[in-house]
């Protein structure tokens, strides 16, 4: 089953009690989406009518007691301040665990929301997903659900092409890209935003064999059939393989953290390190 992790509400909760006013993403400054007094009239887009997917936090306050009526300020800097939501759709994930994957882009979807911050989702397999959802207050909890639910497994995966065709659409600045990464010709380097979070999930082999032998193994990306021999040395080989690719991944740089997950481990400390990476 896809849902939120139970941990979420109470750690969207904490987080929103801490005082992070002196701890706010860059470029955003006092406009940080947790603490709107936003904004000048040199960077305010438009004011409109409240709507029940708007984060009560949004409200122009001196507004409704002038007029009786709720309005909202929208700055054209809050444009660049939501996070992109890269989320693979290949082929490759459905040897995994399906609804751990997705409840993992739920609960860190969840918890953006929660905090004020919008998003756009957008999947991808070899080609790019170029509609998308556009979310934003609590309401986009249950609609980033509903896509999630739906969404199908299919086809071989191209990375590169799905980062650099966001890029070209997307005003947001930060990227979450969640993946296997089980793709050759993808290098961290070439996913060109400012602010970058990997979430490799992270679907073993090794932990749906049964003993040693040779397996016909179906590659969902291709429909082919392929003899895969399973032993001591194999099993070496295999991990060489999954440890050179997470330190690939992993190479530090600004503005960039990687996270490494599994079906069945606590997440939870992943989420609030990512929360402070946000708001560190």
């Amino acid at each position: 089953m896809i849902s939120v992790d139970p941990e979420c509400p109470a750690l969207a909760a904490a987080f929103r009690r801490r005082n992070l006013r002196a701890h706010l993403p860059r470029g955003v400054a006092g406009r940080d989406p947790m603490f709107r007094r936003s904004g000048s009239s040199f960077d305010l887009k438009t004011i409109r009518e409240y709507a029940p997917s708007d984060d009560p936090r949004s409200i122009d306050w001196r507004l409704l007691g002038r007029t009786d009526r709720t309005y909202v300020r929208e700055y054209y800097e809050e444009e660049t301040e939501g996070i992109a939501f890269l989320v693979d759709l290949s082929g490759s994930l459905s040897a995994g665990d399906r609804d751990s994957y997705l409840s993992l882009t739920l609960s860190l979807g969840y918890l953006c929301l929660e905090l004020g911050l919008s998003l756009s989702v957008h999947g991808f397999s070899d080609r790019p997903d170029t509609a998308g959802l556009h979310l934003r207050g609590r309401s986009g909890v249950s609609e980033l659900a509903a896509w999630l639910r739906s969404s199908e497994f299919r086809g071989r995966t191209d990375i590169t092409r799905a980062v650099r065709s966001l890029r070209s659409r997307s005003s947001y600045r930060r990227l979450f890209l969640f993946s296997d990464f089980l793709d050759p010709g993808f290098e961290a380097r070439s996913a060109v935003f400012p602010s970058v979070c990997f979430f490799h999930f992270r679907s073993s082999f090794e932990e749906l064999a049964e003993g040693w032998g040779e397996y016909e193994v179906l590659d969902p990306e291709t429909g082919r059939t392929i003899l895969v021999p399973w032993d001591p040395a194999s099993r070496e080989s295999y991990r060489r393989a999954e440890e050179a690719r997470s330190e690939a991944l992993s190479r530090p740089r600004t503005g960039f953290r990687y996270y490494r997950l599994s079906a069945g481990e606590d997440r939870a400390p992943v989420y609030w390190r990512v929360l402070e990476f946000l708001y560190g």
